[in-house]
């Protein structure tokens, strides 16, 4: 598709992962954003990637580029206005002023909190339409009786694409060769948690949860995908890049001692069972699952 994308595809079994953030198996050749994750989402789910002025990475540090320059750390003047660009990307319709204050800056006196909010309206409209003249008339962020709208359909956001990719996948009666690009698209998009650079804030806490969920099983599929094509060791990395987000998730570990059980690496399957029952036992004081169990018993006697 001309996509510049490429499947990292090694030659052994990858060894445990080390790293502390997913890192995509499929990842861009070219570092130029015409040629990254969010244009080929958008190509696969026949979007016009070009016809969009504005693109918006939320996942992991939050990324805006008009006309594909990323806006330098220092347009943002300080660290509200991008939070609350980081809230209005999460509220398709209006928001009413005052949920905006509470959320945004809820230790301040209401007037104080009005000031604030003024001011970041205003550095965030010169943010991201430099070319406007008059920020205060400004189409894409309205503020009117005391309601806030960010116009969502003229932005294009890796958050937005990675659900539709997720809805597509879902569809009844797609084959599994079909869900695939779709898969691998979605877990290219997925640089790292929802506002990784917001990390303490409550308001964003479930919607980043529901994404890592929504990854994790993306990732887990494209597992099963590699394991069912006999390409143990992708299904391998794709098991690992599970696990680097949420260790304690039972089907990739069990995946991943069935892709070792195949390949008669049965050293790394008895040394991963271990690791995990120790993880286990110290995290959540329970054992190994039946079927983990059963299947460390079938690799010990084999």
């Amino acid at each position: 598709m001309g996509n510049g994308l490429v499947i990292n595809h090694s030659s052994t079994l990858a060894e445990s992962p080390t790293s502390s953030k997913p890192t995509p198996v499929l990842s861009a050749v070219s570092t130029t954003q015409t040629h990254g994750p969010i244009p080929f989402a958008a190509e696969l789910l026949g979007i016009d990637h070009s016809q969009y002025a504005i693109w918006i990475r939320t996942f992991g540090r939050l990324r805006v580029y008009v006309d594909y320059r990323e806006i330098p750390s220092k347009e943002w003047r300080y660290p509200k206005v991008q939070s609350l660009l980081r809230f209005l990307l999460l509220h398709p319709g209006n928001v009413p002023l005052d949920q905006v204050l509470e959320t945004i800056w809820p230790d301040l006196p209401p007037e104080r909190a009005r000031q604030n909010f003024a001011v970041a309206l205003h550095h965030l409209r010169k943010a991201v339409e430099p070319d406007k003249d008059k920020p205060h008339r400004s189409q894409l962020i309205l503020y009117k009786d005391k309601q806030v709208r960010l116009d969502h359909s003229s932005i294009l956001t890796d958050r937005n694409l990675f659900l539709k990719l997720w809805d597509h996948v879902q569809k009844a009666g797609l084959l599994p060769e079909e869900q695939q690009p779709f898969l691998m698209a979605l877990t290219s998009l997925y640089a790292g948690p929802l506002y990784e650079d917001e990390p303490y804030e409550d308001w964003c806490a479930v919607e980043r949860q529901r994404l890592s969920d929504i990854y994790v099983l993306a990732r887990e599929a494209l597992a099963r995908l590699a394991f069912e094509a006999n390409n143990l060791n992708l299904c391998v990395q794709h098991c690992q890049e599970v696990l680097v987000v949420e260790p304690l998730h039972e089907p990739a570990h069990l995946l991943l001692l069935q892709a070792y059980q195949v390949t008669g690496h049965r050293a790394r399957a008895v040394t991963h069972y271990h690791q995990l029952r120790k993880q286990l036992d110290d995290e959540l004081g329970v054992p190994p699952s039946e079927p983990i169990r059963q299947l460390y018993e079938e690799i010990l006697n084999t």
